[in-house]
């Protein structure tokens, strides 16, 4: 005799008997009568809702007016004046944000009113330091890198971290 996973305690019976039960459920019934006519009536009994008639000279304003709207925006997005040798060049976000970031930076080495590191950590500082100028120089090259952004950001957080360090010492 082999053994079935379906087999309780080896009692194939009641696994056939629940198996053809199961089978026994499933029965497609069609409905007594057809019931499209029905549906097709209330349909018909429904009051249909017509939309006004939209105005011919409509859809060419909204056209002219989506039109005007996208070069205005694509004026807008290029910049309306082209910068010359005397008007300074607009800043972009992300140089924005490194400006206002370094200012921050600044305040927070002034607050902390760090003096002179010891010498062994002075080739440290040294090297922050150096590194957040790169980073600036980078920037200025291209503004929008926000990888410059975020290395800055890391910079300054590794100097000011380690000043604190210092200072707390």
């Amino acid at each position: 005799m082999t053994t079935n996973d379906h087999d309780i305690d080896g009692k194939n019976e009641l696994t056939d008997a629940l198996r053809w039960q199961l089978r026994a459920q499933r029965r497609d019934t069609p409905p007594a009568r057809d019931l499209w006519p029905d549906i097709a009536a209330r349909l018909q009994s429904q009051p249909q809702r017509m939309a006004p008639p939209r105005p011919r000279w409509l859809t060419p304003v909204a056209l002219a007016a989506t039109l005007v709207l996208a070069v205005g925006s694509v004026g807008l997005w290029r910049g309306s004046v082209t910068p010359t040798a005397d008007a300074p060049v607009r800043a972009t976000l992300v140089q924005r944000e490194a400006e206002g970031m370094t200012r921050q930076y600044q305040a927070a080495i002034q607050e902390m009113g760090a003096g002179q590191p010891p010498a062994e950590l002075q080739p440290t500082f040294d090297e922050l330091d150096r590194n957040a100028q790169i980073i600036l120089t980078a920037l200025s090259q291209n503004p929008d890198s926000r990888l410059l952004l975020e290395q800055l950001r890391r910079t300054y957080a590794r100097r000011l971290a380690l000043a604190q360090r210092v200072a707390y010492a």
